[in-house]
């Protein structure tokens, strides 16, 4: 028989203590996020690109990236992986106009894909090929067989065909 360990409630707050200063980090940074958002003047009912709105993302995921590689404390690095995680939410919502927290449906869809390309004003890649004349078109035998010829091992290969 197995035998029982007993669980802690410092074991527990232990083990709590990860993802709650990871949240902790997300909610700081949504929060510096708004405040940086007001500070500039970025409308967030505008369906159209906005430059300056890509402040926010960049501070956080600086802020972020930056305090988890400099911080020597493990608590502190994971609220500043909480941050780093809102600078990500944050471009998603600026570059595809959707809310990563209100679920994903929809990201993977053309319908994104025409958001993002709108967002960004990206145009559509259109080659300017010219015209194939219809009247023009001819069909060439590739291989020509001899006369009489029965069997494949009595024919002639051609070796390059030339378009003009």
């Amino acid at each position: 028989m197995a035998a029982k360990t007993k669980i802690t409630g410092k074991q527990v707050l232990d083990e709590l203590k990860s993802p709650a200063l990871i949240v902790l980090g997300m909610i700081g940074g949504n929060l510096g996020g708004k405040l940086i958002d007001q500070a500039l003047g970025v409308d967030d009912t505008s369906t159209e690109f906005q430059v300056k709105g890509l402040v926010k993302p960049i501070v956080q995921l600086t802020a972020g990236i930056g305090g988890s590689i400099l911080l020597k404390d493990q608590n502190l690095k994971l609220i500043a992986n909480g941050v780093a995680a809102s600078g990500v939410a944050s471009t998603v919502k600026v570059l595809l106009k959707k809310d990563m927290l209100a679920g994903f449906k929809g990201l993977g869809t053309a319908e994104a894909l025409k958001n993002f390309r709108e967002n960004l004003k990206i145009e559509r890649y259109n080659p300017h090929l010219p015209e194939l004349a219809s009247t023009q078109v001819e069909s060439l035998p590739i291989e020509v067989a001899p006369a009489g010829a029965n069997d494949y091992t009595d024919y002639e290969e051609v070796d390059a065909v030339e378009i003009l």
